[in-house]
């Protein structure tokens, strides 16, 4: 996403002096980095995710819980305050051993809903993989990927093949943070 409005300019100075840790840190992909992002700014992350995600017209939000959560309740909460009812589900990062055993939380879908899967932060693909492969499995039609920050590691063409023509944006990637 290369546009510039007040609202991602806002974004953009809320990561850098708020989000951007530059100190050496093991990510969840297991790979050692030097610098680590803890987003901030939900309300503008939302709108600016659901303004990237609204054009593919899904009907839920969600993805893999922990790191995705704050996004899936911010995009949603935009799309709602744009008139679009869109609801958030959460993937459990394993079935529950009890009840049905899902791995969705949330008021979901119906076979066949379109749903949009995002993430906090793109490293290697695998949170993001996750999300896409049991939102299907649970009868989502994938119709969109969104992620706050693209690390710009891997992850994209990992994200991109699951996707196949379904687009996957980036708020922002870690260049354009990190080289202010």
């Amino acid at each position: 996403m290369t546009t510039t409005s007040p609202q991602r300019d806002r974004l953009r100075t809320l990561l850098t002096d708020h989000a951007v840790i530059h100190e050496s840190v093991v990510l969840s992909s297991g790979k050692r980095s030097s610098y680590y992002v803890d987003a901030e700014g939900a309300a503008l992350a939302g709108a600016l995710s659901w303004e990237a995600l609204a054009p593919a017209g899904p009907k839920a939000v969600g993805g893999l819980t922990l790191g995705a959560d704050p996004l899936v309740c911010a995009a949603s909460a935009a799309a709602w305050a744009a008139g679009e009812r869109v609801t958030g589900f959460f993937v459990r990062k394993e079935s529950k051993t009890h009840g049905l055993q899902q791995w969705i939380e949330g008021p979901f879908i119906e076979e066949g809903t379109p749903v949009a899967v995002v993430d906090d932060v793109l490293t290697s693909g695998g949170s993001l993989a996750i999300a896409i492969q049991k939102a299907r499995q649970a009868g989502g039609v994938v119709v969109a990927a969104l992620v706050v920050i693209d690390r710009e590691e891997g992850g994209r063409a990992v994200i991109e093949e699951l996707l196949g023509d379904a687009p996957l944006h980036a708020l922002f990637t870690a260049q354009e943070l990190l080289n202010g």
